[in-house]
């Protein structure tokens, strides 16, 4: 393991050759927790959520992983969400953390679920945070969702997409961290965020950092990703042998209440699901880290 800058820029050496990159939030020593980032997003998307005091005041240790061509992670082709789980563990083993919990936000939730299939034996929680419930190909899984169409050239053909990050990308690098769109219909998203946005514009800055991050190699790694999405995940939320506790807002439009947060608490078999009238997908997880994190930490 070398440590490329500081505690958030670190990599692991996977058997396989890959590098997985990963950052560390809150308590060295506190009960260790694995987080899963958005899309396109990347490790550093936890520390723009104040993660790192939120962390450290609960005692947790917080260890945010960029997936594969995501940040600091290699690119890894025809990678599903079921290959996840083992750089997971082998991460885990490396830290010599024999058990953990693991916490999903937005598209992060199929990786969060795979391993709460695969590594349910380790696992001390699990959490999806505004996640995604199932594939883009289910009927009704995509209506209302304002950013469907970097979705949807992914399924198409990833490299459609890959365009689009490439163009996106200067633009997102060196954009102005606190601008502000002029609607939030042009922010591609719930009013609920947009309003969050305008009374907290370092949100827009780290959502800008995250993203950046994410393209860090150029954007084919998520746009691979990407067009997981639209098939088969490998496994079913109804064979999920863990608990699972869900947070999702009623007025979310990226992961659409109605198909994603209320289909997790129906098709999980054992879930705790909290839903939250008027917030969206933003101001969430902004919101409510702190008792989110508590929640998964045993507090």
């Amino acid at each position: 393991m070398q440590a490329v800058n500081d505690r958030t820029h670190q990599s692991l050496a996977l058997p396989d050759g890959r590098s997985l990159g990963f950052a560390e939030y809150g308590a060295p020593n506190g009960k260790p927790l694995f987080y899963f980032h958005g899309w396109p997003s990347s490790r550093i998307e936890f520390g723009g959520l104040n993660g790192d005091a939120i962390a450290s005041g609960l005692n947790a240790r917080v260890i945010a992983v960029d997936r594969p061509g995501f940040g600091l992670s290699s690119y890894q082709p025809h990678h599903c969400f079921t290959d996840w789980p083992q750089d997971v563990a082998r991460l885990a083993d490396q830290l010599g953390l024999a058990r953990f919990a693991v916490m999903s936000y937005s598209a992060g939730s199929p990786y969060a679920l795979a391993c709460a299939h695969a590594l349910a034996d380790r696992l001390t929680a699990v959490g999806v945070v505004s996640g995604v419930a199932q594939p883009f190909s289910a009927p009704g899984a995509t209506d209302g969702m304002p950013t469907i169409m970097l979705w949807r050239t992914a399924r198409i053909h990833p490299r459609l997409t890959w365009l689009l990050f490439k163009a996106m990308k200067g633009r997102i690098t060196n954009g102005p961290r606190d601008q502000l769109p002029k609607s939030a219909k042009e922010a591609m998203m719930a009013e609920a965020d947009f309003a969050y946005i305008c009374e907290h514009p370092a949100a827009m800055a780290a959502s800008m950092d995250g993203g950046a991050e994410a393209l860090r190699q150029g954007g084919l790694g998520p746009a691979e990703a990407g067009a997981l999405y639209w098939k088969p995940w490998g496994y079913r939320l109804e064979d999920t042998p863990t608990k699972v506790y869900t947070w999702h807002g009623e007025d979310d439009l990226n992961a659409p209440f109605a198909a994603h947060g209320k289909v997790l608490a129906v098709k999980l078999p054992n879930v705790e699901a909290k839903f939250y009238p008027g917030e969206g997908h933003i101001s969430l997880i902004h919101k409510y880290l702190e008792m989110i994190l508590a929640t998964l930490m045993g507090g």
